[in-house]
C-alpha cells in the first residue's frame, strides 16, 4: 500500500473511530441518566419509577429508591395496590418480587433492601412451592442480567450499550410517565386478565390419575435451609417488624396437590416454618390458606394459584386488623382448620366439578 492510499484509509478512519466513539459516549450518558433499571441513580428529570420487569428493575428499585417498608414475594404479590399498606401501616412500600419465590432469591433481596435503606417493616409472602425448593439463589442459573445484580463496574457495557434500553425502555419509561403512571402499581399484571371459574379451570390441567402421596418430611433438608435463612434475616433485624403469610391458594390447587402426592409435604413445611417463625419476638405469622369463602370461590382466580387484586386487598386488611393471625396457642387448630377446609374441597367440590366434566386433563 502506497503513502497516499495510508494517508487517504487514515484520513477516512481517524473521523469514523471519532464519531463512533463520540456516538456511544452519547448512547452510554443516556442510558446513564435515564436510567430505566435505575441501576445507578433513582430516576431524574421528573420521571417516574416506571416497575413493569422484576428480574432488571428489582436490584435497581431497592438499591436506589425511596422506602422504608419491602413487600417480598412471588407474583401473587405482584397486583398489590402498594399504598394499600402505605395507608394501614403508616410506611413507605417497594415490592421485592421474584417469579419463582424461592425464599433463598428473596432473602437476598431482603439483604439488599436492608444495606441501601433503613427498612422498619417487612411484608413476607411464603408460597407452598418455595418452602421446599433448596435454600440456595437461583439468580444466574435462570438467566438473570448478573450485571444488574452485582457490584461490578466492569460488565455494565451490558447495560450501557443496550439497544433494546435505547430504543424500547427508555422510549417506554417516559412515555409511561406523560401517561401518568402510579408508582403503587409497579409490576401489576392484572389488567386485561380474568378472574373467573371458567378461567381458572381452564388453566388448571389435571392429572388424570393421582400419584402417590409423598412422606411428609420428604423435604425435610430443604424446610431447614429455609428456616434458617428466615430467621438468621429476621434476628440479624431485631427492630424491623416482619409479617410472614401463607397465601390464599384456590380449590384447584388443594386438588392439584393431592393428585401430585404433595398434599402432607406442603402441609407439614409450612407448619415447621410457621412453628419456627413463632420464636422470634419481632414477628407476626398469618395464615390465610384456609380462606374458605376465598379459596372455594373459583371467581376470584385466574388459575389454580393466582388471585385478583380485591384478594391482595383483603389480605392488606386482614393483617391490619390481625385477622388471621397464628400464635403459639392456635396453630395446632389453625392448621385443623386448613385440613378441614381442603377435605371439604376433595370431598364435595371437587367431586362437583367432575361429575360436570369441568376438567381438562394432562395427555
Amino acid at each position: 500500500m502506497g503513502k497516499k492510499d495510508r494517508n487517504t484509509l487514515s484520513g477516512f478512519l481517524r473521523p469514523f473511530l471519532m464519531t463512533a466513539c463520540v456516538l456511544l459516549t452519547c448512547c452510554a450518558l443516556l442510558v446513564y441518566a435515564v436510567d430505566p433499571y435505575f441501576h445507578y441513580h433513582a430516576p431524574w428529570f421528573g420521571l417516574s419509577a416506571v416497575q413493569t420487569e422484576k428480574e432488571y428493575q428489582v436490584p435497581g428499585a431497592l438499591r436506589h429508591l425511596d422506602y422504608d417498608a419491602v413487600i417480598v414475594g412471588s407474583s401473587v404479590v405482584e397486583n398489590n395496590d402498594n399504598s394499600w399498606y402505605d395507608e394501614a401501616f403508616g410506611v413507605h412500600t417497594v415490592k421485592a418480587v421474584r417469579s419463582y419465590g424461592c425464599i433463598a432469591d428473596l432473602v437476598w433481596y431482603l439483604d439488599l433492601a436492608f444495606s441501601s435503606q433503613h427498612v422498619t417493616t417487612v411484608f413476607f409472602n411464603l408460597d407452598a412451592a418455595a418452602m421446599v425448593l433448596p435454600a440456595e439463589t437461583t439468580f444466574e442459573s435462570t438467566g438473570c442480567p448478573m450485571y444488574l445484580y452485582d457490584d461490578s463496574p466492569l460488565n455494565d457495557t451490558a447495560y450501557l450499550f443496550n439497544s433494546s434500553v435505547l430504543f424500547e425502555k427508555i422510549p417506554y419509561m417516559v412515555a409511561r410517565t406523560l401517561a401518568g403512571y402510579d408508582e403503587n402499581l409497579s409490576y401489576n399484571w392484572a389488567g386485561g386478565k380474568s378472574f373467573s371459574e371458567a378461567g381458572a379451570l381452564r388453566e388448571y390441567l389435571r392429572k388424570k390419575e393421582p400419584e402417590e402421596m409423598q412422606a411428609a418430611d420428604v423435604c425435610a433438608e430443604e424446610v431447614q435451609g429455609n428456616i434458617e435463612l428466615l430467621l438468621s434475616e429476621v434476628k440479624k433485624h431485631p427492630d424491623t417488624k416482619f409479617y410472614f403469610f401463607l397465601p390464599p391458594y384456590s380449590a384447584l390447587w388443594w386438588d392439584s396437590i393431592t393428585r401430585s402426592g404433595l398434599y402432607e409435604e406442603y402441609l407439614w413445611s409450612g407448619e415447621q416454618i410457621m412453628t419456627a417463625l413463632l420464636s422470634c419476638d419481632n414477628v407476626e405469622v398469618y395464615d390465610f390458606q384456609n380462606l374458605d369463602p376465598v379459596v372455594t370461590n373459583l371467581d376470584n382466580y385466574m388459575d389454580p394459584i393466582h388471585f385478583s387484586p380485591e384478594i391482595n386487598h383483603l389480605i392488606c386488611e386482614k393483617i391490619r386488623a390481625g385477622e388471621g393471625r397464628v400464635t403459639k396457642d392456635n396453630l395446632a387448630a389453625v392448621m385443623e382448620s386448613t385440613r378441614a377446609m381442603a377435605q371439604k374441597i376433595l370431598q364435595k367440590q371437587i367431586p362437583q366439578l367432575e361429575a360436570e366434566d369441568a376438567f381438562v386433563y394432562e395427555q
